[in-house]
């Protein structure tokens, strides 16, 4: 039997919870707010009670982020759709805390209508898909507010102001409007033993449809407000049980049943983590999410001149290979992204911000991060992963070795247990001998023709047989030493066996597979 989500209501498999954790891993026991910027209506944010008498409104509230939210003043209460809210209740009627009732459409034929609004300054603010409000202050108090509807029509109501939360770090952090990107869902059933896996994202829902969150709002008034793929949305509340812990109540309806989640932050994302268990099944969930009024990468903040991209890649730049897409800001590769994942690259030796000399977020089909220090060439000389899976977390560590002209020559990976040494003979690498702690070892030697490599590619696991696993992505980011000068055209094993390798300009073929080729693109200079 499933329970229902933090964010919707419990579907086949996705999304069933009575706690959440967010933060830059799978599991952490949160605390410590952003770094993130003041949102742009930071002051003007709050919930309104509108205290005029026979008022159709209940209450106008304004968040951070510039979303707003009326509430109708019927006396049933929240409005809740059949056909956006009967779907999203589990057989337990567990509520969680981004799925609960209170849903209704985005518009308003409901007693919620929700959008987002802009300053028409003058305290006035265009309300979109409503009309226009004005505020009226008496001293620093907001007293009334002035509601022009979409129809033309002026009305002075009466107002006062609800009371909001501190705005210490934690709740500053909070309290904004943050994208869905996606969700990762285990759910263990006991009954059968089977368990089922899944990643969904707004483009790509699954079995979850139009019932997937794409966005969630919390304000200090205690409020908070989840919008679905479908137009629908839901509102709840919240408060902290442990502001420094980030440990926060929340309860649809008014009902206070003492669940409760954590919450945790990656510089301008979050993890929302997910798990409960009863006599039917185990869950455990991870939700991540990026905030609306926060850049994606360093962008400007990353300095020209000091990227490393300039010292290892002489010819055009990787657009995509294979559905990996490169983004690149200000001479920097900041993300690499496809379907199911997104890697994001944050240079603090550039920015000057605290932390290792580089840090990398890999988040969703496995979530690792890399805390990276460079030596004195710019290049990856430790390298410490933390991996994250629904058992805990596993750290493992690689150092590394170049030679003077910037190639790789030894690293050392505890996580497969290898020692590999790299022998480079006029710029091409010619031979790769690893050492397992188990005594097992083997050797390749790599035989060139006269293709020139222009652009610089460096396959080390596809090609090479380095098996460094994820932290390939650090090549591309100029992070792992220098290309060979040519492009190898045969693989020797010590055992004999050999493997071609066919290349154009656009792709790799391996032992003639014209099936499954690599395929990739540059942008133009």
């Amino acid at each position: 039997m499933k329970k229902l989500n933090l964010f919707f209501m419990a579907m086949t498999m996705l999304f069933m919870a009575a706690s959440l954790t967010a933060c830059s891993d799978d599991d952490n026991n949160g605390g410590g707010g952003a770094d993130l910027p003041t949102p742009q209506y930071e002051q003007v944010s709050g919930k309104y009670a509108i205290t005029s008498e026979g008022s159709p409104y209940e209450s106008i509230e304004l968040s951070a982020s510039g979303n707003y939210i009326v509430t109708l003043n019927y006396s049933g209460g929240y409005y809740a759709a059949d056909n956006t809210s009967a779907n999203r209740i589990s057989t337990n009627h567990h509520k969680s805390l981004l799925s609960g009732g209170a849903q209704t459409r985005a518009t308003q034929d409901g007693n919620v209508i929700y959008g987002t609004f802009t300053s028409l300054g003058e305290n006035e603010y265009a309300l979109e898909g409503f009309g226009t409000i004005k505020l009226d202050y008496t001293g620093s108090d907001v007293t009334g507010i002035e509601v022009t509807t979409q129809g033309g029509q002026t009305t002075q109501y009466t107002a006062e102001k609800q009371p909001v939360m501190g705005d210490d770090n934690m709740t500053s952090s909070l309290c904004r409007t943050w994208k869905i990107e996606k969700i990762h869902d285990v759910y263990y059933d006991k009954e059968t033993g089977k368990t089922d896996d899944v990643t969904v994202t707004p483009e790509n829902p699954g079995e979850t449809g139009y019932d997937m969150p794409i966005e969630v709002m919390w304000s200090k008034s205690g409020t908070y407000l989840v919008s679905y793929r479908d137009g629908s949305i839901g509102i709840a509340e919240w408060k902290w049980k442990d502001r420094g812990a980030g440990q926060l109540y929340y309860a649809w309806d008014g009902e206070w049943t003492g669940d409760y989640a954590t919450i945790t932050f990656d510089r301008n994302r979050a993890v929302i983590h997910d798990k409960w268990e009863d006599e039917y099944g185990r869950d455990e969930s991870w939700t991540y999410l990026v905030a609306v009024d926060a850049p994606e990468t360093p962008g400007t903040d990353l300095p020209e001149g000091q990227s490393p991209l300039a010292n290892v890649f002489t010819g055009k730049l990787l657009k995509e290979m294979d559905g990996d897409r490169f983004i690149y800001e200000n001479g920097y590769l900041t993300q690499i992204t496809n379907d199911k994942e997104t890697i994001t690259f944050n240079y603090n030796y550039a920015t000057g911000a605290d932390g290792p000399d580089v840090y990398v977020t890999m988040r969703g089909d496995g979530d690792d991060d890399f805390a990276i220090t460079l030596n004195e060439q710019g290049f990856a000389e430790k390298i410490v992963q933390t991996s994250y899976d629904q058992y805990g977390e596993n750290v493992y560590t690689k150092t590394l070795e170049y030679d003077a002209d910037g190639h790789l020559t030894a690293m050392n990976d505890d996580r497969n247990g290898r020692l590999y040494d790299l022998t480079w003979t006029d710029g091409n690498l010619t031979k790769v001998h690893w050492l397992s702690d188990s005594g097992s070892e083997h050797t390749y030697t790599y035989t060139y023709g006269d293709q020139a490599n222009t652009n610089c590619l460096l396959f080390y696991y596809k090609v090479y047989s380095v098996d460094i696993d994820e932290v390939q992505c650090l090549y591309y980011a100029g992070l792992l030493g220098k290309a060979p000068k040519h492009l190898p055209e045969l693989e020797t094993s010590d055992s004999g066996s050999t493997t071609t390798f066919t290349w154009t300009d656009n792709s790799l073929t391996v032992d003639g597979d014209d099936y499954h080729p690599t395929e990739f693109s540059f942008y133009e200079e």
